[in-house]
């Protein structure tokens, strides 16, 4: 046997073991097969993809409360331009809705439909409907009746001065 033998053996020995755990703690990146896919999508796309897009608010992983495409409500909240978006898109929501429940209500005064829209935009369309003789004196024309209809009712004290002006721009309107 040769004296450099076991030397040599030796090292190979050390180099198989360097080698090894090199390639084990060696960090090794998964390829996505949506890679190509992904490349291809424009950046709102990207992000609906990844963030998903939720229409109701939800808990995100860090316990925000999130919004749509990620929106973090809790630290960003919404622009002005954004809630009246949202504010723009509610209205012509209750008009549709107006326009189904209440096919005459367009036949009223600019001021007295304005009166329609916000009770419906604050009490939702099927409270509103229990407003049996208040509809029923706008129908006929009884402003004064349906002015008083609407302040004598449970929604009035909930909301107060808002009661008193709409009653008021109904009577007059």
């Amino acid at each position: 046997m040769n004296s450099h033998e076991p030397i040599l053996k030796l090292t190979i020995l050390l180099v198989i073991i360097l080698t090894v755990s090199a390639c084990a703690h060696k960090k090794v990146r998964p390829k996505s097969p949506q890679v190509p896919i992904l490349e291809s999508y424009d950046i709102d796309q990207l992000l609906i993809y990844h963030e998903g897009l939720k229409l109701k608010p939800y808990m995100d992983g860090r316990n925000k409360l999130t919004i749509g495409a990620g929106r973090n409500l809790e630290d960003l909240g919404i622009s002005k331009e954004e809630a009246l978006l949202l504010l723009h898109n509610d209205i012509d929501r209750v008009r549709r809705e107006l326009d189904k429940s209440l096919p005459w209500w367009r036949n009223l005064s600019d001021v007295r439909q304005k009166v329609l829209i916000s009770m419906a935009f604050n009490l939702g369309m099927g409270r509103l409907l229990q407003f049996n003789r208040m509809l029923s004196a706008l129908q006929d024309g009884d402003y004064t009746a349906a002015a008083e209809e609407m302040l004598s009712s449970v929604w009035a004290k909930q909301v107060g001065t808002r009661a008193i002006e709409l009653a008021d721009m109904m009577e007059n309107g």
